[in-house]
């Protein structure tokens, strides 16, 4: 039956309508992302009944449908599900182990899917996560829109792992967005891959050349009998072509990452759209066709002017444009910069994590200048591996509850989320909120009054690295 609807201004008005519930589960996790894979995970691991929600057809979100294909961490300093997952795909040759793991995005599909299967949750695809369903102050669900249309589905205990803190943000908890004296955020990008590259000739340029590449060891990888190679550079061939008009006027470098050496792929991580807001539809249109056009002038440079790509051809891009920050919840605790360069340690601290990093660096500045001949951190720096542990306080919005969020929507400023924003440690933080779901449904009681000590034995027992309250 069509709805009624009735036009009033610059609004228009629905009437009230029953929506059907379609499920019910003591965890419901929005967004199958790394985050919203590990809570899935972690949830369904503890005996909760899980299901998973994503909007693709597919699982692993910035892994895949952003193609960001590379865990910038080695295998022994992994922690929990992330360190499972790095180790099926090298054990079925879907990844190349090295200081940074580059991985093929297709392998990661298929082995999230297994993960989930395994693990025994459910799983809804196809379906955007519209509202959450907040009675008295508590979320007790979510909506979602797909083919079968508008359908509610009930759960104790929710986990916005939608990485922009959609639920958070529409259930009333406290939120901030962007960088917190200016509101700005980092740039977007849209990765391609291309094929037809003769890897060793890339590389013998690089060789040659040092002085036109990244300092960092961790950005600049050259081990091509290994199977790992990473670069960031090609300063002045970029230079030259930007001062003709060819690239985008905010491309300093050109970064290749998730090389595959015998099949002659590249992904092309350098597409930069600056001043965009990712939780604004209108934004991510434009971002997405700005970056179509600047991936366009890239692919061509790339095949023209780099030794060793002039066979080079685009195979694919990026299903999504990649959105780097957009809202963080505020919780009873904010992790700082301050307090990660510290080391800082916590009574109810639920990860440990490593990551190349430092002191007020920040990669994907929202000023722009990313990779020029100023900014250091592309230049000369060279990035040591830091570890910091994160609380559990954290992952608790204020002003609601039946709610915990994971991934880089975590209660921390704009320059903490340099340092959690990876990949892996969203597996591990989403695993962390997973699991205090699971436990807190379980316990019957809020997971704001959760026994910190039995969620961090939980977590022990799934593999995650608790640091300095590791037993």
């Amino acid at each position: 039956m069509a709805q009624a609807y009735r036009l009033e201004g610059d609004y228009v008005w629905q009437e009230a309508r029953e929506i059907p519930v379609a499920g019910k589960f003591d965890v419901v996790v929005a967004g199958g992302g790394p985050a919203g894979l590990g809570a899935a995970i972690g949830a369904a691991r503890q005996g909760a009944s899980t299901l998973l929600i994503e909007r693709n057809g597919f699982l692993g979100g910035t892994a895949t449908a952003a193609m960001m294909t590379t865990f910038n961490c080695p295998v022994d300093r992994l922690s929990g599900f992330s360190r499972e997952m790095v180790a099926r795909l090298l054990k079925e040759r879907g990844a190349w182990e090295g200081p940074t793991i580059p991985f093929d995005p297709e392998k990661f599909k298929e082995v999230a899917l297994a993960f989930v299967e395994e693990a025994g949750a459910r799983l809804l695809l196809y379906s955007w996560v519209t509202d959450p369903l907040v009675i008295d102050g508590k979320v007790h669900g979510v909506t979602v829109q797909n083919k079968s249309g508008r359908q509610a589905i009930l759960g104790s205990v929710v986990v916005d792992a939608t990485g922009d803190a959609d639920l958070a943000a529409r259930a009333g908890a406290e939120v901030v967005k962007g960088r917190e004296s200016d509101g700005k955020m980092r740039p977007m990008t849209i990765l391609f891959r291309m094929g037809g590259v003769d890897i060793e000739r890339v590389v013998e340029y690089a060789r040659a050349h040092p002085d036109q590449f990244t300092a960092d060891p961790s950005f600049q990888i050259l081990d091509v009998e290994g199977g790992v190679v990473r670069l960031s550079g090609f300063f002045d061939l970029v230079a030259a072509a930007r001062a003709r008009g060819e690239l985008d006027k905010d491309c300093h470098y050109v970064r290749f990452e998730g090389v595959n050496v015998k099949r002659g792929t590249i992904f092309v991580n350098s597409t930069r759209v600056y001043g965009v807001d990712g939780t604004n539809a209108w934004d991510l249109t434009r971002a997405e066709v700005e970056a179509r056009q600047q991936m366009k002038q890239l692919a061509a440079f790339i095949h023209r002017e780099i030794p060793g790509c002039d066979k080079a051809y685009v195979i694919d891009a990026s299903s999504s444009i990649g959105v780097r920050e957009t809202r963080r919840i505020r919780g009873p605790f904010v992790l700082t910069e301050e307090d990660i360069l510290a080391h800082t340690t916590y009574e109810d601290t639920v990860a440990k994590i490593w990551r190349f990093h430092a002191a007020g660096r920040d990669w994907h500045s929202p000023d722009g200048g990313e990779g020029s001949s100023s900014n250091l951190v592309y230049r000369t720096a060279v990035t040591p591996l830091n570890w910091f542990e994160i609380p559990y306080r954290c992952f608790l919005p204020n002003g609601v509850q039946g709610l915990l969020v994971g991934g880089r929507t975590l209660s921390q400023t704009h320059q903490a989320d340099m340092w959690t924003r990876g990949m892996y440690c969203c597996m591990v933080t989403g695993q962390v909120a997973g699991t205090a779901a699971a436990l807190a449904t379980q316990s019957r009681v809020e997971p704001s009054a959760l026994d910190v000590r039995m969620l961090q034995d939980a977590l022990a027992a799934q593999g995650v690295d608790l640091g300095s309250k590791a037993r």
